[in-house]
This record gives structure tokens, sequence and C-alpha cells, in this order.
């Protein structure tokens, strides 16, 4: 008979990780050898491994070589265990530090006694130039003790020189890794064991066929799947054939390979974190392998060929991050020649905002803000890292000024792709031309001009397309609207463009919306362009952004225009825009054009909305309206701009970017990016074409041969899946319509509701159902706020779904009652109550009601009687006698394994007869019994009234049971129930004040259960042996726990 037990956690995922990491050269610490090693569960470190390594190392002075004095080492040793008084960020950031750069400690030499001198020397915590000289473990059910005395124990800890370097949570393939991360996330925080994250490197959350990473401090949102580079294929195979358990290949030996092989996590660890305004950051993997190849670039030996490249990351995908990654790694590998950077752009903004960052990762740029100044930096040999805009070199070149050691200078020119470098390259050129230029761009290179810019920068080192962006879900896909506003004449009125707008709805659905625009009949009479236009953006805005709690940018034709939208927009309630343009009488860009009243529109918006709070000082305006705004919580929640935003800006919580503008080729590409950023319950980003920049666009491939937006000058595959039309979302819908009816193949249309209800028992499809549903309202919702989406799908067809999403909405309802599920719906249906609430009738679809407990029997009787079904009843009661059961697991183990026992057989029994009725009566009497503590066998009578002494017996006997290593007799009973008063005892003796962080009252309490336990087994006539000694640390384990609650 197969063993269902391979199916579990820790054979499916955590015994076959150990295995692997075993045989890639990790050496095993059992669970009991690593607590010995902590000394108490509070602590994290194996300090005896860590002082071995430590008191390897030795330093020379004058020829000679020394040992570190114990006073070091012992230095060294409390140094690394940073102060959490600061909170986890700073002190990961000490540790981090310590890690990569050593510790310098004061020795005392004495060559000549006469003559006794004091230097200071460094001391490594891992040797990151010989991965072989660290000592390498691997250990499992690593509990840690909170300050509340629980406990949290991570599935598997990699320990460097005693050093607790990577922490993983294991699942098994039925379990979404999401769970894991959860729970990583979870344990960072203050109140659990924050004392284990400050050391970690690199966190897992891990099954066999997935696997996301992350490090200290990144949000669940940002736990990230790797993706090996194609050349390293062949040594990621050969590594997992070498060490897999059973010859075969699974997702999580390629990453633990990835990400655990000696050599690449000390890469990792040294090159490939940074902190950024503090917060720690891992490389993402096209990070990696960019800056890799770049450096590898860099170190060829091929005078022939220009040293540097161009690096292609698509627009959000942390371009600017790989960009302080490879100035770290060069600075560290070619230390010894003093290399220095220059961090070229075209634009203020720009050069602004990579300056920033360079400063968060604690890089300390200087800017050149003229070019007599860049001149001066270029000079001073003591800045190493200059940020400029390229026309700065311009200035610097007539000078006729030289830089004698350009080969020492490494160029990073961001967004190369522009024209503006065509005219400046060669100046640059002259004053540096010896240095390696790195080009990097967000938007894909036009075929035509392919080969100028490798020519210029050199040939490709990295490419990171759009599509592949989207798989790796670093950013979101794109989905475009084009939209008309109709004005024939002067005497339009928003009535007439209410009918344009609902030409293709029923009258029923025009009347109930006219309702809702009733309150805009102000706007009337309007004759300009700008005020319907204001208007449609706002009824979208309402009704997709402010419900998902996103925001939205409008892009306009000209600054006058911008600030006409401005007093449109701010009249209407919910809208909170501000305007980021150049003010003054400056054009911004060449198609800016402006009349006389335009021009005073912009000053008097410059007069009320930015001198009052910043004076002239419209770069602090900018940067205040900005900082706002990608606040999820500022107040700001549409930006209007012409041409600045548009490259550059980093904003998640932008959800919709609307065009009233005319732009081609990269321009668009960078524009839409605005919103392709991941952020939560934001499943793609929206574009709204007011202007018409692409001639037709209803399919993803009509892009490839558009003229319009001259996106027919890209090679097809760079462009690919950049953005989706009409046609591709409804196909998407009706994949999405068609993925929830899958999950009830077998079931008939004319089926009961309990039958519906039972199609959903198991857990498991129970939560694929919830995930299908909310994808396929997300899709549904989009369809109802997207009119070419809308036309495109048909109102027929968009009425069966409108059906199909509040039947499954019922369903969903019925079955988080029947099975007492404790979702978090904001993840599933955040912002899916605008136009679909408007179209589906909301009185009928009900709200989920507060959990109800089986111990409160009048509110027990009232949901029953809500249910339509017997079966359903007794399925309500079981997931609830289910839940309390978890809660006094550890208070009553007997109770919990009766009424285990007793759901189990009645399952059992309902499963061959299916006789409803008999399945629902029967579960009213266990939930009489459950609510009045009935039980068919009693505790023994001297520890009845004992509720402590009742809990550990309970445990012992349970376990026993479990294991199946004894028959459980009245004298057994009577045995173990004399044992539990002892070891109520004897936990009653040691625990005092305090003694829950006492090491070595734990130590002692261990002991005295030892030896109890070993009598038990004694008396019980039971050889303990290798095979069944694991059963004494299973009671021990829950007795600890059992006493940290109780006492």
């Amino acid at each position: 008979m197969p063993n269902h037990r391979i199916f579990n956690e820790r054979p499916e995922c955590q015994e076959r990780l150990i295995k692997f990491l075993e045989n890639l050269g990790y050496t095993y610490v059992s669970r009991s050898e690593a607590e010995n090693k902590r000394g108490r569960l509070s602590n994290v470190i194996f300090e005896d491994e860590l002082i071995r390594f430590l008191n390897k190392q030795t330093y020379k002075y004058n020829g000679y070589e020394f040992n570190f004095s114990g006073e070091s080492i012992s230095k060294a040793v409390k140094a690394i265990d940073s102060s959490l008084l600061q909170g986890l960020s700073l002190a990961s950031k000490e540790v981090y530090n310590l890690l990569t750069l050593g510790i310098s400690l004061e020795e005392d030499i004495t060559i000549d006694k006469d003559m006794p001198v004091r230097q200071s020397f460094d001391l490594n915590y891992i040797d990151f130039e010989h991965p072989a000289e660290n000592i390498w473990q691997v250990t499992e059910e690593f509990s840690v003790e909170r300050t509340n005395g629980q406990y949290c124990r991570p599935d598997v800890v990699l320990m460097v020189n005693g050093i607790p370097i990577v922490v993983i949570e294991c699942k098994k393939s039925s379990i979404d890794i999401r769970e894991g991360i959860l729970q990583n996330v979870r344990n960072m925080m203050p109140e659990y064991i924050p004392q284990l994250f400050k050391y970690s490197q690199l966190v897992l959350s891990v099954n066999p066929n997935k696997v996301a990473y992350g490090t200290t401090g990144t949000t669940a949102d940002y736990f990230v799947e790797w993706r090996e580079d194609e050349k390293y294929f062949e040594w990621q195979k050969e590594l997992c054939l070498r060490c897999s358990p059973d010859g075969q290949i699974l997702e999580q030996d390629r990453i633990a390979v990835s990400l655990l092989e000696k050599n690449r996590l000390l890469e990792m660890i040294k090159y490939f974190i940074i902190y950024d305004s503090n917060i720690k950051k891992i490389a993402r993997h096209q990070q990696f392998f960019a800056v890799k190849n770049a450096i590898n670039r860099i170190e060829e030996n091929n005078e022939s060929e220009l040293k540097g490249g161009v690096i292609w990351h698509t627009q959000g995908s942390g371009k600017s991050l790989t960009m302080v990654m490879l100035v770290k790694m060069i600075q560290l590998k070619k230390a010894k020649e003093n290399p220095r950077f220059i961090i070229v752009t075209d634009r203020i903004n720009l050069d602004k905002q990579i300056r920033d960052n360079f400063a968060n990762s604690q890089m300390e740029p200087v800017r050149a803000g003229t070019g007599k100044g860049l001149k001066a930096l270029l000079k001073d040999k003591s800045n190493i890292v200059i940020t400029t805009l390229i026309n700065k070199f311009e200035t610097v070149c007539k000078n006729h000024y030289l830089e004698n050691d350009s080969e020492k200078f490494y160029v990073l020119i961001d967004e190369a792709h522009r024209s503006q470098y065509s005219s400046m390259y060669n100046y640059m050129r002259e004053v540096l031309p010896n240095a390696t230029l790195i080009a990097f761009t967000g938007t894909p290179l036009i075929s035509s001009k392919k080969k100028n810019t490798y020519k210029k920068f050199g040939s490709p080192i990295h490419n990171y397309t759009m599509k592949r962006s989207i798989e790796d879900k670093i950013t979101v896909p794109l989905v475009y609207e084009g939209r008309k506003v109709k004005q024939n004449d002067p005497s339009d009125t928003i009535d007439a463009y209410f009918e344009s707008l609902t030409e293709n709805l029923t009258d029923d659905m025009k009347k109930e919306l006219k309702e809702k625009y009733s309150k805009f009949s102000k706007l009337a009479v309007a004759s300009s362009r700008i005020n319907l236009l204001a208007f449609d953006i706002y009824d979208h805005f309402i009704n997709y952004c402010v419900p998902k709690g996103l925001k939205a940018m409008i892009v306009c034709s000209s600054r006058g225009a911008a600030v006409e939208m401005f007093d449109v927009l701010r009249t209407m309630k919910g809208a909170n825009p501000r305007v980021v343009i150049t003010f003054g009488d400056k054009k911004e860009g060449e198609d800016d054009q402006n009349t006389p009243s335009a021009i005073r529109k912009i000053k008097e918006y410059h007069e009320k909305m930015v001198k009052p709070l910043f004076g002239d000082n419209n770069e602090k305006y900018d940067e205040s309206v900005c900082d706002n705004f990608k606040n999820p919580e500022g107040e700001i929640n549409i930006l209007i701009v012409k041409d600045k935003l548009l490259t550059g800006f980093d904003a998640p919580v932008a959800g919709v970017l609307y065009i009233d503008k005319s732009m081609q080729e990269h321009n668009l590409l960078q524009a839409i990016a605005r919103v392709n950023r991941v952020y939560k319950d934001k499943d793609f980003g929206l574009i709204v074409d007011y202007w018409g920049v692409f001639s037709k666009l209803n399919k993803a491939i009509d892009m490839y041969n558009d003229a319009e937006s001259k996106f027919n000058q890209f090679d097809s595959k760079d462009i690919e899946d950049a953005i989706f039309g009409p046609v591709d979302e409804k196909n998407k819908l009706e994949e999405s319509n068609k993925k929830i009816w899958d999950l009830f193949n077998n079931i008939p249309i004319s089926a009961t509701s309990n039958e519906w209800q039972i199609a959903l028992k198991d857990e498991i499809v129970r939560k694929d159902f919830y995930i299908k549903l909310k994808e396929f309202a997300n899709m549904l919702n989009l369809a109802l706020t997207n009119r070419e989406i809308f036309i495109e799908t048909g109102i027929e067809q968009i009425e069966k779904y409108r059906q199909d999403y509040l039947f499954f909405k019922k369903l969903k309802n019925a079955v988080v009652i029947r099975y007492d599920d404790k979702i978090d719906y904001s993840q599933y249906e955040e912002g899916i109550k605008n136009l679909i609430d408007t179209f589906v009738n909301a009185s009928e679809v009900t709200q989920i009601i507060s959990p109800v407990s089986i111990g409160d029997e009048k509110e027990m009787k009232r949901l029953l009687n809500s249910m339509d079904s017997d079966e359903a009843r007794a399925d309500a009661i079981k997931t609830r006698i289910e839940s309390e059961l978890k809660q006094i697991r550890y208070d009553d183990p007997i109770l919990y394994e009766e009424f285990s026992t007793k759901i189990k057989k009645t399952l059992a029994d309902y499963e061959q007869n299916r006789d409803a009725d008999k399945y629902y009566e029967n579960m009213e009497i266990m939930a009489d019994d459950f609510r009045n503590g009935r039980v068919s066998k009693d505790y023994p009578i001297k520890i009845a009234n004992d509720s402590d002494s009742k809990a550990f017996y309970g445990a012992i006997i349970t376990i026993l049971k479990n294991e199946k290593v004894a028959n459980i007799s009245e004298e057994v009973e009577e045995t173990i129930s004399d044992y539990a008063i002892d070891i109520k005892k004897a936990i009653a003796d040691n625990t005092k004040r305090d003694w829950k962080n006492n090491e070595m009252v734990h130590k002692a309490i261990h002991r005295i259960l030892d030896d109890y336990l070993f009598k038990i087994f004694d008396e019980l006539e039971i050889e303990v042996n290798k095979e069944n000694i694991y059963i004494i640390d299973l009671m021990i384990d829950e007795i600890m726990k059992i006493a940290v609650v109780r006492y």
C-alpha cells in the first residue's frame, strides 16, 4: 500500500531539502544538539562554532604571526549581537556591516618586552575569499523563544560559522508558499523572534514546486522567485543531479543550488544586498546577472572591443538599484585601482532621483550643478561617485579639460537611448577617453538605431524584457482603452455626452446611471472639451481607482491644458489633484503651445498653490507633491503633467494613466510604464487614451505594426506583451470565467445548493475557488469600467457573466459560513464593489456574518436555521468544533484527542452511508457533549480536579496512543497519572519568577522530565532505542509548551 506520508510537509519538502543541503556540503546538526549549542532557546547563535572560526584567524606584525587574544574574540562575539532597541532594520544593518567588513580590534603585541605595541587588526566573521574555510551547517525545527515565553519554530536554518544566515519555511506541495512567506514576515515582528532575523541575509519560503525569497524586512508582496540565467543552466543541472536524494530534480532543488550553493550564497551576501533608506534589499535575479555580466565584461582582456555595453531592463524592474549594486561590486572588486564613478542623466529630475538613490545606499554622491562644477569635481579625487547631466560635459570639453586618469572612471549612463546622448557623446568621450561606459535603458532600442548604440557603448550586457518582467511579477501587465470625447458643436451637454457613454447599455441600466450623474448638471452647458474630458476622467477615476485605493496620472497636451484640467477636477468630490509642470514663461517641450490666457492661468496656479508654502522654490513644490502622491495615505490622488514625471517617476500606487497628448516610441513606452509597478490588489495598470496615440489597438499583436505610435520601429520580441488591447482582455475574462466553471465539471446545473457546497468541501479546492473568483471579479470589473472591452464582449455575454458572478458570490458566502473559513476578504475582492455592485443587485448579496462559536448555543442555533440542508448544518458544527479543539489542544489533550477521533468516525460513517439526517443528528449530539465537556473516558480520580496534572497526563497519554508504543490499560493510566503529579510538582518547584528566560531553569526542567519519562518507559516495559527516542523529545516539547502557558 502506498504511504500517504510522502505528501506531508516534512518528508516531501523539509527532509528532502536537508538531504540535498548535506550533499551540497552542509553538515547536519540535530535539533537537540542545536539547542545544546545555543544554551537557551532565546539565543540563536552557535557560540562554540563562532569562537572556533574566529580562533583560526591570525594577524601579522613585523614578520611575526599572532593569534587574536581571548579578549578580542569575546569582543567580536559580543559585537555581532547587535541591540534590537534601535529596531530590526538598524540592528540588521549593523550585523550586515560586521559580516561583510569584519571588526577592527586592538591587540597588545610584545616582541620586545621593553617596547610593547598596541595596534588594530581586522577580524572577519566570514571568509568570503575562501568559502571552504567557513563552517557550513544546517539544522531544523529551530525553536526560538519569544519575549512572552511562547515559541516560534522556523523549519530550516542555515548556519555559517555559527551565525544563522538563512531562514527557511517549508510547505508541502498542496500548500501555497505565500503561507510560508507570511510566517516569515510575522516572525520578524518585534513581538515574535526578531533576534533571529537580525542575522538572516536570505529568507525563503519553499515547497517542492515553487520557491520565493527575500531578506530581513522584505514585506510579503516583495518576496520574489528566482530565475537562473541560461549560461548557468548546466552548472545548476550538474549540481542538482549530484545532490538530489533520488535522482529527480524538483524546483526546490534548482533554487537550493541557485541561492544556497556556498560560493553563490556568499556572493549574494557580499555584493547584492544594499540598504536603501535603511530598508534592506536583496538583488532580484535580473539585477544579479546584469551586474555579474557587466563585471565579466569589464574584466575581459579583449582590447579589440569596448569594455562597456548596454543593459536594457524594462521600466519598473529596479534599474536604479542595479546601478547601485554595480558600483558597489566594482568598488569591492577593483578597490586597489581606486575606481571612480560618474552617473549621467539628461534630465534634472532624473539626476536628482539617481543622486538620492545612491545617497540612500550610503554611497555619498556629489552632484555637479554646472559645467564648471563638474570640472572641479573631476579634479578632486576624493569625489568617488559624481552625478551629472550629460550637457555639463560640453562646458568641460570646451574648457579643454582632459582627465588623465580616465581609465579609472566608470560612466553609468541612464536612459541612453535618448537623442540627447547622440550630440553630447563626443564631448563626454573627449573628457574621459579611456573610461568604461555602461549604458542603461528602460525601453528597447529602435531596430534601426541598435547598431549605432552598440557601436558607441558596446554590445548588449543583459536584457530583461517587459514580457519576462510580467511573468516574474516584477511589474504588472498594461491594459489599453481608447476613448473619444464627443463634441460636435458648442451646444453639447452632459446629457448628450451621457448618451454617448451609455449607448451600449440597457434602458434600466441607463436610468440607474442617469440618477448617479444628475449632480453634474452644472456642467450641462459646458462647451469646453476639457470640461467633458475632465468629467469622463473623474467618472472613471471614482468608479475604478478610488474603490481599489489607487491613484492616477493625467498627461495633457500643454501646460495650460494641465491647469484647466486641475480647475475642473478640483471642484469634484473625491478628487484631489495637483499640477506638476514647468512654471514661468519657459516652454516644456517643443510642442508646448500656450495662449496668453493659458500663461495667465499658469501664473495664477503658481500664486495660489505654490508660493504660499514654497515661495519660488518650484523644485521643493514638485518634491512635496510627488512624495504626497506616492504615499498611499497621502491626500493628493491625481497628478496632472505635461512632460514632467513621465520618466524615472516611481509610484506603485498609480493605477491609471490618462493620455491626452501626442506621444510616440520611447516617450510613449516610458510614459505608460508609470503605472506598471506592483501594488497591493493591482492586477494591471490601465492606459486610457483620449488622443489616439495608437491608430488601432484591439489586440497586443496590433502594436507591432502600429505606425501612429511608431511601435512598428521596434523589434516585436522587444515589446512583446508591452500592452494589451480589449480583445486580449475579453479573452482573459472568458478564460477566468471558464476556470471557475471547470472546478464544477461534475456538478449538473440543476444541482441543489447543498451539492454545490459539497463540491468545495476540500480546503485546497476551496482556496483555489476563492482565488479564481477574485480573478474573475477583477476581469469583470475591468470590463464594466472599460468601454472598449464592454463593447467587444457584448451586452448579452456581460449579462451572463454578471449572473455567474452573483451565483458564485453567493456560493462563496455559503461555504465560508459552512466551513468556518477565516479568509482575508480584502485580498480577494478589494475594489470589486463599484460597477459590479451597480449592475448586480446589491441587495441580494449578503454580508459575511461574524464568526460564531460552538459554545454560543443561541447564536449557533440561529446560524444553523439559516442554512438549507442538514449536511451543511452538520459541516458547520464540525468545522467549529475543530476550530475550538485547536485552541484547547495543550490545555486538555484528552478532550482534543477524543473529539478529533469522534469527528473522524462520524465523517467515515457519513461517507459510507450518505445519511445526511444521521450525520446532522450525530454532530448535534457531539456539539452538546463538547459544550458540556463530556468524554467517554474520565481522567483518573486522583487528578480529576487537578487541571495542571490533567494537562501533563493528557500530553503523555496522547503521544503514547498516537505513536502506538503501548496498550493503554487502567494500570498504565494510573502509572502515568502518578508521574503527572510528580511532573507538576517538579515544574512548580522550578518555575519561579522570570523562569521563562532563565537558561539554567530550562536545563534543570529538561533533565527532570528526561528522568521521569525514562522511568515511565521502564515501568511500561518499553525499551528506549534510537528508533523511538524521539518520542521522549516529543513529550518534553509538549510538556514544556503546557508549562509555558500555565506557569
